[in-house]
């Protein structure tokens, strides 16, 4: 195994990493910081847009939760219940303005995440032995449309709708 460099965050990155995201069909883009898929542990940094849509989602294994600290911008993470409603409970908006910097997501808890104004989070996510595997990386909401859809642009406009609603 090659040793790895040091990586540094700096604020032009993070304007690169804006600008990809704004550039990518998916409005958003994601800089990987772990070596490889084996990594146990993923760190990465997440650029989202508003109007990308991040299909709701859990992750069984319980070596995968999932945290998120806000670098820049406003986003809501959402939290869904077993049927799909969201519970505004323990959704949040992160926004450094309201000091809501991050949360940790468990196993298990459905979730999404929608870009209020252009954000940037720095995400970590585990993995069980043998690192990221994609078929058994998320478990996606069947109550939720498929990313690109037809019906997702639908459904992104009710999880912005329930994103204002947490203030």
């Amino acid at each position: 195994m090659s040793q790895r460099q040091i990586q540094t965050i700096t604020n032009e990155f993070l304007d690169e990493l804006q600008l990809r995201a704004r550039a990518s069909a998916r409005l958003r883009a994601i800089h990987c910081l772990h070596s490889g898929d084996w990594e146990h542990c993923h760190r990465m940094l997440n650029a989202l847009t508003p109007g990308t849509y991040v299909r709701p989602h859990s992750h069984v294994s319980d070596h995968q939760s999932e945290a998120f600290i806000l670098l820049r911008g406003k986003l809501a993470l959402l939290i869904f219940d077993e049927e799909g409603s969201v519970d505004l409970s323990r959704s949040r908006t992160l926004s450094p303005a309201d000091g809501i910097l991050g949360m940790d997501i468990p196993p298990r808890i459905w979730h999404s995440l929608v870009a209020l104004e252009d954000a940037i989070i720095y995400e970590v996510k585990g993995h069980p032995a043998g690192g990221f595997v994609l078929e058994r990386d998320k478990n996606f909401a069947e109550w939720a449309p498929e990313e690109g859809s037809p019906e997702s642009a639908a459904y992104l406009k009710q999880m912005e709708d329930a994103a204002r609603r947490l203030g």
